[in-house]
């Protein structure tokens, strides 16, 4: 399923048919108020994968390319917009967004947080690293959980409850 924003696409996948937690139109709106309040944009219409896995696939993923035996949250894998572009792909791909659902169902349970509101923040957290954004320094991590908590907050699921 794809659904569609005047700056980007969003290519919904799921392993074995899963459901997602959350409409899609949310997941919409979460990515358009993360790109709006961020510092990187394109003034071209872009594609983003977002794959929703089950532990298996999760595992698999995160042990091929993080060297990491165990499923994690969320991963970012960055596309190559400019490489897309100059061959002539529409829309390029900004990148894909891996959500492992058991994992944030299990880490929502242990936060006292509703799965949706925690799907949703590994979503936007997922879209900020494919936007160059990282939390690799004490700065960095701050300025990119100030812009979760904006977009959540327009959400109007600051507390996650």
């Amino acid at each position: 399923m794809k659904t569609e924003d005047s700056s980007f696409i969003v290519d919904f996948q799921s392993s074995d048919n899963m459901s997602f937690p959350v409409k899609a139109l949310l997941v919409n709106k979460a990515i358009k108020i993360a790109y709006v309040n961020a510092s990187q944009t394109y003034n071209y219409t872009f594609g983003i994968t977002l794959r929703l896995v089950d532990s298996e696939e999760g595992r698999f993923i995160n042990k091929q390319f993080k060297k990491i035996n165990q499923p994690t949250n969320v991963l970012a894998f960055s596309g190559d917009l400019e490489k897309e572009r100059a061959l002539g792909i529409t829309p390029p791909f900004l990148g894909d967004i891996i959500v492992c659902l058991p994992v944030v169902e299990k880490e929502a349970k242990a936060l006292h947080k509703r799965v949706s509101s925690h799907f949703l923040h590994m979503v936007i957290h997922g879209f900020l690293h494919l936007l160059g954004y990282d939390h690799h320094t004490d700065k960095e991590e701050k300025q990119m959980i100030q812009l979760e908590k904006l977009v959540l907050t327009e959400l109007g699921m600051e507390n996650g409850a």
